[in-house]
Protein backbone atom coordinates (compact mmCIF):
# COMPACT_ATOMS: atom_id res chain seq x y z
CA UNK A 1 0.00 0.00 0.00
CA UNK A 2 1.48 3.36 -0.72
CA UNK A 3 1.89 6.35 1.37
CA UNK A 4 -1.42 7.93 0.37
CA UNK A 5 -3.54 4.87 0.43
CA UNK A 6 -1.94 3.92 3.52
CA UNK A 7 -2.84 7.79 4.71
CA UNK A 8 -6.38 7.62 3.51
CA UNK A 9 -6.84 4.08 5.10
CA UNK A 10 -5.81 5.71 8.76
CA UNK A 11 -7.88 8.55 8.23
CA UNK A 12 -10.83 7.43 6.37
CA UNK A 13 -10.68 4.26 7.00
CA UNK A 14 -10.12 1.24 4.17
CA UNK A 15 -13.74 2.10 2.49
CA UNK A 16 -11.72 5.17 1.08
CA UNK A 17 -8.89 2.79 -0.35
CA UNK A 18 -10.99 0.75 -2.09
CA UNK A 19 -12.96 3.80 -3.40
CA UNK A 20 -9.61 4.71 -4.78
CA UNK A 21 -9.56 1.97 -6.96
CA UNK A 22 -9.12 2.45 -10.67
CA UNK A 23 -12.35 2.38 -13.22
CA UNK A 24 -10.80 -0.06 -14.73
CA UNK A 25 -10.33 -2.71 -12.21
CA UNK A 26 -13.80 -1.85 -10.53
CA UNK A 27 -15.07 -2.81 -14.52
CA UNK A 28 -13.15 -5.83 -14.32
CA UNK A 29 -14.00 -6.48 -10.62
CA UNK A 30 -17.90 -6.30 -12.01
CA UNK A 31 -17.40 -9.33 -14.03
CA UNK A 32 -19.39 -12.68 -13.42
CA UNK A 33 -16.57 -14.28 -12.89
CA UNK A 34 -15.20 -12.19 -10.39
CA UNK A 35 -18.51 -11.84 -8.99
CA UNK A 36 -18.51 -15.68 -8.54
CA UNK A 37 -15.07 -15.48 -6.94
CA UNK A 38 -15.41 -12.31 -4.43
CA UNK A 39 -19.20 -13.92 -3.57
CA UNK A 40 -18.40 -17.98 -3.32
CA UNK A 41 -14.92 -18.79 -3.68
CA UNK A 42 -13.11 -16.24 -1.27
CA UNK A 43 -15.56 -16.78 1.75
CA UNK A 44 -15.38 -20.93 1.10
CA UNK A 45 -11.17 -20.28 1.50
CA UNK A 46 -11.47 -17.95 4.20
CA UNK A 47 -13.98 -20.61 6.14
CA UNK A 48 -10.88 -23.15 5.84
CA UNK A 49 -8.32 -20.45 6.38
CA UNK A 50 -4.87 -21.73 6.80
CA UNK A 51 -1.55 -19.91 4.27
CA UNK A 52 -3.01 -18.88 0.97
CA UNK A 53 -1.16 -18.60 -2.50
CA UNK A 54 -2.13 -15.91 -4.92
CA UNK A 55 -0.67 -16.39 -7.94
CA UNK A 56 -0.93 -13.64 -10.13
CA UNK A 57 -1.45 -9.53 -8.86
CA UNK A 58 -3.52 -6.43 -10.21
CA UNK A 59 -5.02 -3.82 -8.60
CA UNK A 60 -8.56 -5.48 -9.01
CA UNK A 61 -7.18 -8.56 -6.54
CA UNK A 62 -6.13 -5.85 -4.06
CA UNK A 63 -9.53 -6.40 -1.80
CA UNK A 64 -9.49 -10.09 -1.89
CA UNK A 65 -6.75 -10.70 0.33
CA UNK A 66 -7.91 -8.82 3.25
CA UNK A 67 -11.21 -11.17 2.41
CA UNK A 68 -9.01 -14.37 2.98
CA UNK A 69 -7.80 -13.00 5.66
CA UNK A 70 -10.55 -12.33 7.70
CA UNK A 71 -10.87 -15.39 9.52
CA UNK A 72 -7.36 -16.08 10.48
CA UNK A 73 -5.67 -16.96 7.13
CA UNK A 74 -2.41 -16.11 5.90
CA UNK A 75 -2.06 -14.49 2.03
CA UNK A 76 0.78 -14.84 0.19
CA UNK A 77 1.58 -13.13 -3.26
CA UNK A 78 3.58 -13.92 -6.28
CA UNK A 79 3.38 -12.76 -9.98
CA UNK A 80 6.48 -12.96 -12.66
CA UNK A 81 6.40 -9.26 -13.08
CA UNK A 82 8.41 -6.95 -10.41
CA UNK A 83 6.07 -3.97 -11.37
CA UNK A 84 3.24 -6.22 -9.74
CA UNK A 85 5.10 -6.57 -6.79
CA UNK A 86 2.91 -3.30 -5.41
CA UNK A 87 -0.34 -4.82 -5.98
CA UNK A 88 0.37 -7.91 -3.86
CA UNK A 89 0.84 -8.71 -0.01
CA UNK A 90 3.45 -6.61 1.96
CA UNK A 91 5.85 -8.41 3.44
CA UNK A 92 4.71 -11.55 1.92
CA UNK A 93 5.10 -11.22 -1.82
CA UNK A 94 7.60 -13.15 -3.59
CA UNK A 95 8.46 -11.73 -7.45
CA UNK A 96 8.96 -15.30 -9.98
CA UNK A 97 7.73 -17.26 -12.22
CA UNK A 98 4.25 -19.69 -11.59
CA UNK A 99 6.72 -22.33 -13.29
CA UNK A 100 9.13 -22.29 -10.64
CA UNK A 101 6.58 -21.96 -7.66
CA UNK A 102 8.63 -24.87 -6.49
CA UNK A 103 11.95 -23.11 -5.87
CA UNK A 104 10.21 -19.43 -5.23
CA UNK A 105 8.59 -21.10 -2.21
CA UNK A 106 10.52 -24.13 -1.09
CA UNK A 107 10.66 -22.89 2.44
CA UNK A 108 6.70 -23.04 2.44
CA UNK A 109 3.57 -25.52 1.99
CA UNK A 110 0.24 -23.85 1.30
CA UNK A 111 -3.26 -24.69 2.42
CA UNK A 112 -5.22 -23.57 -0.82
CA UNK A 113 -3.52 -21.53 -4.31
CA UNK A 114 -5.47 -19.69 -6.16
CA UNK A 115 -3.83 -19.24 -9.98
CA UNK A 116 -6.65 -17.22 -11.68
CA UNK A 117 -5.84 -15.25 -15.07
CA UNK A 118 -2.11 -16.65 -15.50
CA UNK A 119 -2.57 -19.98 -18.06
CA UNK A 120 -3.06 -18.28 -21.27
CA UNK A 121 -1.31 -15.17 -20.04
CA UNK A 122 2.30 -16.02 -20.12
CA UNK A 123 1.89 -19.71 -19.15
CA UNK A 124 0.61 -20.36 -22.74
CA UNK A 125 1.61 -23.79 -23.87
CA UNK A 126 0.62 -27.14 -22.26
CA UNK A 127 4.44 -27.68 -21.45
CA UNK A 128 4.51 -24.50 -19.54
CA UNK A 129 1.25 -25.11 -18.02
CA UNK A 130 2.15 -28.88 -16.82
CA UNK A 131 5.32 -27.13 -14.99
CA UNK A 132 3.30 -24.46 -13.78
CA UNK A 133 0.74 -27.27 -12.37
CA UNK A 134 3.30 -29.30 -10.93
CA UNK A 135 5.40 -26.71 -9.48
CA UNK A 136 2.16 -25.58 -7.85
CA UNK A 137 1.47 -29.12 -6.55
CA UNK A 138 4.90 -29.14 -4.82
CA UNK A 139 4.03 -26.50 -2.73
CA UNK A 140 0.37 -27.41 -1.66
CA UNK A 141 -0.23 -29.70 0.98
CA UNK A 142 -1.54 -33.44 0.58
CA UNK A 143 -5.33 -32.16 0.88
CA UNK A 144 -5.06 -28.51 0.07
CA UNK A 145 -7.25 -26.55 -2.90
CA UNK A 146 -6.20 -25.28 -6.15
CA UNK A 147 -8.13 -22.77 -7.66
CA UNK A 148 -7.79 -22.73 -11.23
CA UNK A 149 -9.33 -20.03 -13.62
CA UNK A 150 -8.26 -19.82 -17.10
CA UNK A 151 -9.64 -18.85 -20.30
CA UNK A 152 -11.56 -20.62 -23.25
CA UNK A 153 -10.13 -18.05 -25.56
CA UNK A 154 -6.48 -18.18 -24.62
CA UNK A 155 -5.86 -21.81 -24.10
CA UNK A 156 -7.51 -25.28 -24.82
CA UNK A 157 -8.88 -26.91 -21.62
CA UNK A 158 -6.26 -28.24 -18.91
CA UNK A 159 -8.31 -30.25 -17.11
CA UNK A 160 -9.83 -32.04 -20.81
CA UNK A 161 -5.63 -32.20 -21.64
CA UNK A 162 -5.01 -34.06 -18.58
CA UNK A 163 -2.28 -31.44 -16.99
CA UNK A 164 -4.02 -31.90 -13.64
CA UNK A 165 -4.59 -35.44 -13.71
CA UNK A 166 -1.18 -36.45 -12.05
CA UNK A 167 -1.52 -34.10 -9.19
CA UNK A 168 -5.07 -33.26 -8.60
CA UNK A 169 -8.57 -34.28 -8.37
CA UNK A 170 -11.68 -32.35 -9.44
CA UNK A 171 -13.71 -31.35 -5.86
CA UNK A 172 -16.34 -28.74 -5.53
CA UNK A 173 -15.28 -25.30 -3.22
CA UNK A 174 -18.05 -23.62 -1.03
CA UNK A 175 -21.30 -23.40 -2.60
CA UNK A 176 -20.15 -24.58 -6.55
CA UNK A 177 -19.61 -27.63 -8.57
CA UNK A 178 -16.09 -28.20 -9.45
CA UNK A 179 -16.40 -26.56 -12.68
CA UNK A 180 -18.06 -23.33 -13.37
CA UNK A 181 -18.16 -21.82 -16.78
CA UNK A 182 -19.76 -18.43 -17.88
CA UNK A 183 -21.92 -17.08 -21.18
CA UNK A 184 -20.89 -14.11 -20.93
CA UNK A 185 -17.02 -14.28 -20.61
CA UNK A 186 -14.81 -16.64 -21.87
CA UNK A 187 -13.62 -17.57 -18.17
CA UNK A 188 -13.70 -21.54 -16.81
CA UNK A 189 -12.83 -22.26 -13.11
CA UNK A 190 -11.90 -25.89 -11.93
CA UNK A 191 -11.22 -26.99 -8.32
CA UNK A 192 -9.12 -29.12 -7.26
CA UNK A 193 -7.57 -31.04 -4.62
CA UNK A 194 -4.00 -31.96 -4.51
CA UNK A 195 -3.95 -35.74 -4.20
Amino acid sequence: MGFIAAFMALVLGEGAVHARRSAKAMRIRALPDRQVMADSYIPALAAEGGRILWVGCREYTLDDYAALEARGGEVWTTDIDAGAARWGRPGRHRTGDVCQADQLFSDLTFDAVVCNGVLGYGVDTPEQQARALAALASVLRSGGRLLLGWNTDKIADPVAAGLTAADFAPAPLGDRPTRVGFDAVTHVYDSLIRL
